[in-house]
Parts: C-alpha cells; sequence; structure tokens
C-alpha cells in the first residue's frame, strides 16, 4: 500500500515516555479486571456459603421440630398422671441425638414433671396455654450454642361414654396438658457451617487466580498488538501519516482495526494531497481577487470623492449667476412697474419663479454633496418648536393650495422650546410637507407634534397616492423617485427625503414610514433631547 509517509522525530525521553504510559495502561486495565474477578469469585462464595450454611440451619430446625413433636406424643401419659417416669425411656431415647443435649417435661401448671441431660441454659418455664396456636412445635433460640424447642401436649376428653356413639362431624374437645422442651447444641451446626463457608472461600479463591492468570495472558495477546497500533496513531499527525503491520497472530479483531485504520490512513493521504492542491489555487485566487476589490474599492472612493468635490464646486457656482438673475429680475420688474408696464408682469414673475425652483435644486445637491463629503454641520440652539411649524406652514401654503388640499395642524403638546439645530428641521418640515402637497391632490395633509421631557415626535399625514411596499426600500436613496421615467407625472430630483433622512440622522433621531397606495401616507421623526453640552453624532 503506497502512502504518503512522513517521519515524525521523537526524542528518546519522548519514547521512553510512551513506554511507560503504555505499561501503565496495561498495569492498570489489568488491576481492574483482577479485582472485579475477585470481587466476583468472593461474593459468589459467601453467596454459595450463606446458601448452604441456611439450608443447613433449616435441615437441623427440621429435624429438631421433628423429635420434638414425637416425644411430645410420648409424653402425653407422664403429663395425664403428673408422673415424669412414664415418659423416662422416651426422654433417654430422644437424648440418643447427638445434638439433644437435654429435654424436659413441663405440666399446665408450669411444674417440672422431667428435666434428664445436661444444659447451661435455663429451661422454657413460662410458656401458658395462651400462647400455643396450634399443636405444632416451635423454635425459641436462646443462644447463638443453644436451640430449644417446645411443643404442646393435648389429649381428647373423656366422659366414659360409648365412643362408637361419637359421631364423625361432631367436634372432639381437647385439654391442654402441659408442653415438652429439648434443647440442641449447634455448636455442631456452627461447625459445620464455618467448614463449608471456608471451603468455599478457599475455592473462590482459587477461581479468582485462575481467572487472574487467564485474563493476564489474554490481555497481553490482545494488548501487545493494540500498544503497537496506539505508537503508530500516536506518530501519525497533519501531513505525516504512517502504516501499521500488524502480527498476523494477533486476535482477529485487532487485525481488522488495523486493517481499516490502513484503509482510512490511505484515504486520508489523498484526501488530503487534493485539498493540499485546492487550497493553494483558492489562495491564489482570494488573493487576486482580493486585489482586484481593493484597487476597485479605491478607485469607488475617489471617484465619490471627486463627484462630491464637483457637485460642491458646480453648485457654487451655479448659485452665483442665479441669485444675480434673481436680484436682475427684480431689478426689472420693479422698472417696468414704475413705467406702468404691466403686459411683461406675468412673465418676470416665471423667470422668477422658475430661478427660484432652479436654486432650490442647486440647494439641494449642494446640501446631499455635502452630506456624502461629511462636511454637514450642527449647530443647535433652543428653538420653539410651534413658532418653527407656523413659519414652515406659512412657506409651503402655497405647494399645499395649488393642488386643492386642505392643511390641518395639531401643535397643542408643542408650544415649548427645544434644543435642536433650527435650519435642519425647519429643511425636514418643508421636505416633508412639500412631499406631502406634491402627491396629494383635494385631499388632506395634516401635521402633528409634540414636545414631552424626551423627545420631538413630527408626524406628516397625507391622503395622496400612497407608496407601495417594494418603492418604500428605495425612496430614501438619493436621486430615487417612485417613476423614475422620463414621462414621469411628478417631477424633482429626487433628493428631498434622502436629504430630510440624513438630517435627522445628524440630529440624533430616526425617521419610520407607514403607507398603502391609494390610502395616503405618514411621516415620523423622532429626535431624541440632548442638552447643549451633547454632540449629534454625524453617521458620516
Amino acid at each position: 500500500m503506497d502512502l504518503i509517509k512522513e517521519s515524525t522525530l521523537t526524542t528518546p525521553e519522548q519514547s521512553r515516555a510512551k513506554k511507560l504510559k503504555n505499561r501503565s495502561f496495561q498495569a492498570v486495565l489489568f488491576t481492574q479486571f483482577s479485582i472485579a474477578g475477585f470481587t466476583l469469585a468472593i461474593i459468589a462464595a459467601f453467596a454459595y456459603s450463606y446458601m448452604a450454611s441456611t439450608m443447613i440451619s433449616r435441615f437441623y430446625e427440621r429435624e429438631g421440630i421433628q423429635a420434638t413433636e414425637n416425644f411430645a406424643q410420648l409424653s402425653a401419659l407422664a403429663l395425664l398422671y403428673d408422673s415424669g417416669e412414664n415418659a423416662k425411656e422416651a426422654a433417654l431415647a430422644t437424648l440418643n441425638f447427638p445434638s439433644i443435649k437435654h429435654v424436659a417435661i413441663i405440666s399446665a401448671q408450669n411444674t417440672i414433671l422431667l428435666d434428664e441431660g445436661e444444659t447451661n441454659e435455663k429451661i422454657l418455664s413460662s410458656l401458658n396455654e395462651t400462647q400455643w396456636l396450634d399443636n405444632n412445635a416451635r423454635l425459641f433460640p436462646s443462644s447463638k450454642a443453644t436451640w430449644q424447642i417446645a411443643a404442646p401436649v393435648y389429649t381428647v376428653f373423656n366422659d366414659d361414654s360409648d365412643p362408637d356413639l361419637i359421631l364423625d362431624d361432631e367436634k372432639v374437645e381437647e385439654t391442654y396438658l402441659g408442653y415438652v422442651v429439648i434443647q440442641i447444641d449447634t455448636s455442631e451446626v456452627r461447625s459445620f457451617q464455618l467448614d463449608i463457608f471456608l471451603r468455599n472461600l478457599v475455592v473462590g479463591l482459587g477461581y479468582g487466580f485462575a481467572f487472574a492468570i487467564i485474563l493476564s495472558l489474554t490481555l497481553r495477546r490482545l494488548l501487545k498488538p493494540m500498544n503497537a497500533l496506539t505508537s503508530v496513531m500516536e506518530e501519525t499527525t497533519d501531513g505525516a501519516y504512517k502504516s501499521t503491520d500488524i502480527d498476523p497472530k494477533a486476535s482477529l479483531e485487532v487485525v481488522k482495526i488495523a486493517d481499516v485504520y490502513n484503509q482510512m490512513i490511505f484515504k486520508l493521504a489523498e484526501r488530503d494531497q487534493k485539498l493540499r492542491g485546492q487550497k493553494d489555487l483558492l489562495e491564489t485566487e482570494v488573493a487576486l481577487r482580493t486585489s482586484e476589490l481593493v484597487q476597485a474599492r479605491d478607485t469607488a472612493l475617489e471617484a465619490n470623492r471627486h463627484k462630491s468635490e464637483f457637485l460642491a464646486n458646480i453648485t457654487h457656482e451655479l448659485r452665483t449667476p442665479l441669485q444675480s438673475i434673481l436680484g436682475y429680475t427684480e431689478v426689472v420688474k420693479e422698472m417696468l412697474e414704475d413705467e406702468g408696464v404691466y403686459t411683461c408682469e406675468q412673465d418676470v414673475d416665471k423667470i422668477t419663479h422658475n430661478a427660484d425652483h432652479l436654486l432650490g435644486l442647486i440647494n439641494s445637491i449642494l446640501d446631499i454633496s455635502k452630506i456624502e463629503a461629511g462636511k454637514m454641520e450642527v449647530s443647535n440652539q433652543n428653538v420653539n418648536i410651534k413658532s418653527l411649524l407656523n413659519h414652515a406652514t406659512d412657506t409651503v401654503v402655497p405647494l399645499i393650495e395649488k393642488n386643492n388640499n386642505a392643511l390641518k395642524i395639531i401643535t397643542d403638546q408643542a408650544d415649548r422650546d427645544f434644543f435642536v439645530d433650527e435650519k435642519k428641521l425647519f429643511q425636514i418640515l418643508l421636505n416633508l410637507l412639500s412631499n406631502a402637497a406634491k402627491f396629494t391632490h383635494e385631499g388632506l395633509i395634516t401635521l402633528s407634534a409634540i414636545v414631552d421631557e424626551q423627545q420631538l415626535i413630527i408626524e406628516v399625514r397625507d391622503t395622496g397616492i400612497g407608496i407601495d411596499q417594494e418603492q418604500q426600500d428605495i425612496i430614501f436613496e438619493p436621486f430615487r423617485q417612485i417613476d423614475g421615467s422620463e414621462t414621469r407625472q411628478f417631477l424633482g430630483t429626487g433628493l428631498g427625503l434622502s436629504i430630510t433622512m440624513h438630517f435627522t440622522q445628524l440630529l440624533g433621531g430616526k425617521m419610520t414610514l407607514e403607507s398603502e397606495v391609494n390610502q395616503g401616507s405618514c411621516f415620523s421623526v423622532f429626535i431624541p433631547k440632548q442638552s447643549a453640552e451633547q454632540t449629534p453624532t454625524d453617521d458620516h
């Protein structure tokens, strides 16, 4: 398998560190599995010992109960005649059991009728009739070394009647005579249980050692090739791919892992080679495109600067002759009036009107060029908003009445001073009112203003043609109009709303628009209150 191989240099200290790390990993893994194996073996030994001890204890318990019940049946005659001699033979026979050390017979009056055997435990002598629920024997462990098993003794009542006359379903009355007690020495049981526990523990430890030996051999066979594969993987870095050769005698799983790793390394090497080539090509293209973009940006900025300078210069040059034309037109008009010539008055007024219109266009171009050049300054002062609104409406009343529109002014909450640039706010009002008057015919234009402790809010609402959503996104751009064709109905340069937006931003405020086609438009201007020390942010 041909691979791109680049050897990585490792110091002797690094190699020893890797070997120690691998050995540490093997030791930890072996220790963990060994502890787990020993733990399982010990748990199994304890569990089996517990079950065996329980079975032995229950066996001895059953044997003792059976012996006690048999002794109780043989002791009925002794209790009936209050004579322990009648049960002497039965007691000796019971004592023949190796674990039974003592027997006793106790009457219903708690009198010991028979007491045979040797014991260090006190005989049960406090049981009464109410404690016996049935004829079965009961176990009373009195200490770790002794069990006491007691069984009640009953006899059928005899009234000298004929037994043949007693019916099968007739209830037979029993008489409580007393009880018998057998004491069993449990030392043999405890010894037997301890012996089983020790044997199981030895067997469990043997299984644990065997498990550890088998585990060690298995882990060695598994981890040795795995360590070799891990070392190769650690040496594999970006651009330095190394394959591995695994001993065929290793486990099948490790061989499969090595094969998959070699295949992966081969594919990664091919992919890395292709990516490096594509990366170099991409870096070259990006560098070339970046250089072109920087050059284009610089060219555009230089052209925009020249355009702004040209507009500023040309508008300044145009304003001077226009002002002269206006001045001479006024002089000519006065001379004609003095001479009594009135036939040319309308022509002179047209000259004045068109010159004023042209001067307004030039001023707008000059303003937008200053804004783009970042040379528009703000000069704030205390201004009475209501007076400024009245002055602005008086200026645009002729334009509003030209299209038979009505003007409604709401300034009840605006009769107070506000710190703002008067000229720019006046220009904003003129542009908004002129725009509403131009696009509204025989409608209503509403101007409202509110001055509070935080801001100035001006709203110009009309019932004109309205603006669709697509056009709302471009009307604030310079030289853009709703209808930009040569046959458009409404004339203008398309600078009014753009200048209004920039002036609003220069004053630190914002402007919003709400409009629907054939429903009218509403322009709202929000200017925050500023102190004399504050300076509005210039976005340019």
